[in-house]
């Protein structure tokens, strides 16, 4: 009797998982956490980079306004995000730059800004205190696998785009300004809103 129990209540995180990921992707859907992936999105170094510090900080984010979420009032939750994110952007900026050396230091600004990203505040300050341990991991690595393929994606378009190959280089040129990275955020956001628009009518097509 539990087998079935457990295979749905996997089918369900695959769920989370998957809509965080791409059908309610936060940087297409909610436009959130544009900024990185605008204005560093450039070159598949940082892109890699930047993907490391935003998953190694939103995970541990996530799963401890989970767990403390509750007890915290609602007030003190945007605060307490953004004293967590501090924290654990420390070892995740160490980590990313044992496997990339220098990359945290080229990133500048951008770096920074993924300890106070809105995609990990919004998650972290809604989602997560209102749901339990396996939800709030699935949520926070599909949001964390839909920012990575989203910054991919703009970064590599970017780099072909000015350099005809897609890893690092310096930024130059309209492909290494931020209004480069809006407009091909807009073609993907557009292309992923007719995705759901077709999933959408075919559900209502079989409720018929």
């Amino acid at each position: 009797m539990r087998h079935p129990e457990n295979r749905l209540f996997l089918r369900r995180l695959g769920i989370i998982f998957r809509n965080g990921a791409l059908f309610r992707n936060p940087v297409l859907v909610g436009a959130l956490g544009l900024y990185p992936v605008a204005a560093a999105g450039f070159g598949l170094r940082n892109a890699a980079a930047l993907c490391i510090l935003f998953t190694l900080t939103a995970l541990p984010v996530q799963l401890l306004l989970c767990l403390l979420g509750l007890v915290l009032p609602r007030w003190a939750r945007p605060a307490a995000v953004l004293a967590a994110a501090a924290v654990f952007y420390l070892p995740a900026a160490r980590a990313a730059e044992g496997l990339l050396p220098g990359s945290v230091g080229a990133l500048g600004m951008a770096a920074y800004l993924t300890a106070c990203n809105s995609v990990l505040y919004a998650r972290a300050c809604r989602y997560a205190p209102e749901h339990i341990l396996p939800a709030a991991a699935a949520d926070a690595l599909g949001y964390s696998a839909g920012f990575a393929g989203v910054l991919l994606l703009v970064s590599a378009a970017r780099q072909l785009w000015l350099k005809g190959g897609p890893w690092g280089g310096p930024a130059g040129g309209g492909a290494g300004l931020p209004f480069a990275g809006f407009l091909l955020l807009g073609f993907l956001a557009a292309l992923l809103q007719g995705i759901n628009l077709r999933r959408s009518k075919r559900y209502v097509g079989e409720g018929k």
